[in-house]
């Protein structure tokens, strides 16, 4: 997961979005959906390229 990867934990990232640390459990778990500029946010705090991770979340299964 690229917020671990980035070595953030959820309450880290949640400040640097100003959001609430349960917004960013919510959607690591599932129960909701990000929109594209919260992905793109979330990206760019992690300090991941979006479109590189995107591609990334594609080809998971590409060999």
């Amino acid at each position: 997961m690229a917020r671990r990867d980035a070595r953030l934990r959820q309450v880290d990232l949640a400040k640097r979005l100003g959001w609430q640390q349960a917004y960013v459990s919510r959607y690591e778990t599932g129960e909701r959906q990000l929109s594209v500029d919260e992905y793109v946010a979330v990206a760019v705090a992690i300090g991941v390229d979006p479109v590189a991770l995107l591609g990334e979340l594609l080809c998971q299964d590409c060999s």
